[in-house]
Order: structure tokens, then C-alpha cells, then sequence
């Protein structure tokens, strides 16, 4: 794997083990051109084997260097409040700035998602954002929508006029007494009460 917090690795951390040699005489050297540092990927190392008369023989061997270190996300997409479109009760992804999130990663970020809905209903969604290394390792953040509905409802009609009489042997009329009707409203969102103030 990759040094910590690095792409790349020392030759000091990588093990190459040791070639079988034969020789019909004495075999003098073996060496090979390993690097100083490993980068990511496949490194090709090639091993010489020497005898005593000059005579060499060669072979390669293979190093795979792998990032196993996942991105991180230096800071998340910042939470964000909105209002329900007009005349709806939601509001649409296109007019929703979701900002960007800020990632590190030790090699190469390739890319960063998030599953942000096309249209954000009232009241929070949380949105999840993934970045992903050129490797396959990734990280997770959060960030929060807020749709709130600003808009407030209407009266389509309200209630109609009402004319009564006095209550039997009184000079006022209890309020059991009037049919005050009810008034037509309309919402954008839903309408949760309806009240007055009649005596």
C-alpha cells in the first residue's frame, strides 16, 4: 500500500525478497533497478545476475503499489434554506444552490456526487454527498435543505353575510344561534385552521 498521507511508497517499506540463482561456476553479484520510491501502480524491477566470467542472466519481477487511503472531506456543502417555488409546495433542484464541498485526498479525487433529489419537498432533506479516489475509496458527507413555505393563503370567498333576529324576550342573539357559514380558502401547501373571532 501507498506511505501514509502519501502516493507513493519507499523502497525501505517494500520487501523484494531474493532471486534462486544457478551457475554452472560461481556466481559473483545479483542486483537489480529497484527505485528509491514506488509510484502508484505496477513497477517493473529487473534483476542481473552475474558469474565470475561476465556471463548474465536477468528476470522481472513485479510491484503493485495500491492507494488504500480514503478521501476525506475537508468541509461538507454548507446547509441551505429556501422557499417553496411560487404557487407550489416544493421547490425545484435548478433553484437550489447546493455550493460545493472542499475534499482532500493523498493521490487524485476523480470525482464527487451527491443524490440531491430534482425537486426538494417542504421542510428538510438531507443530502449525501460522495467523493471517490482514482482507486475506488471513498467518504460520505451530509447536508441539509430547508424548503420553507413563505407564501400565505388566500381567501377565495369568504363567508357570506348573515342577518338573524334577537334571541325570544332579549335584545342580542347567542352565537349558537348564527349559521356564520364557512369561508372557501386556498393554499399553496395545505391549510391547517381556519378561525374567527365572533363573539
Amino acid at each position: 500500500n501507498v506511505d501514509a498521507n502519501g502516493c507513493s511508497t519507499d523502497a525501505a517499506n517494500v520487501n523484494l525478497g531474493t532471486p534462486t540463482v544457478d551457475d554452472n561456476c560461481t556466481t559473483t553479484s545479483i542486483s537489480n533497478d529497484a527505485p528509491d520510491t514506488y509510484p502508484l501502480g505496477e513497477t517493473t524491477v529487473t534483476w542481473t545476475v552475474t558469474d565470475g566470467a561476465g556471463n548474465t542472466a536477468t528476470c522481472t519481477q513485479t510491484v503493485t503499489v495500491t492507494d488504500n487511503i480514503n478521501p476525506t472531506f475537508v468541509n461538507c456543502a454548507a446547509p441551505v434554506s429556501v422557499n417553496v417555488d411560487a404557487n407550489g409546495c416544493s421547490t425545484d433542484a435548478a433553484n437550489v444552490n447546493l455550493g460545493t464541498p472542499t475534499v482532500d485526498d493523498n493521490c487524485n479525487t476523480t470525482s464527487i456526487s451527491n443524490d440531491a433529489p430534482a425537486v426538494f419537498p417542504l421542510g428538510e432533506t438531507t443530502v449525501t454527498w460522495t467523493v471517490t479516489d482514482g482507486a475506488g475509496n471513498t467518504a460520505t458527507c451530509t447536508q441539509t435543505v430547508t424548503v420553507t413555505d413563505n407564501i400565505n393563503p388566500t381567501f377565495v370567498n369568504c363567508a357570506a353575510p348573515v342577518s338573524v333576529n334577537v334571541d325570544a324576550n332579549g335584545c342580542s342573539t347567542d352565537a349558537a344561534n348564527v349559521n356564520l357559514g364557512t369561508p372557501t380558502v386556498d393554499d399553496n401547501c395545505n391549510t391547517t385552521s381556519i378561525s374567527n373571532d365572533a363573539p
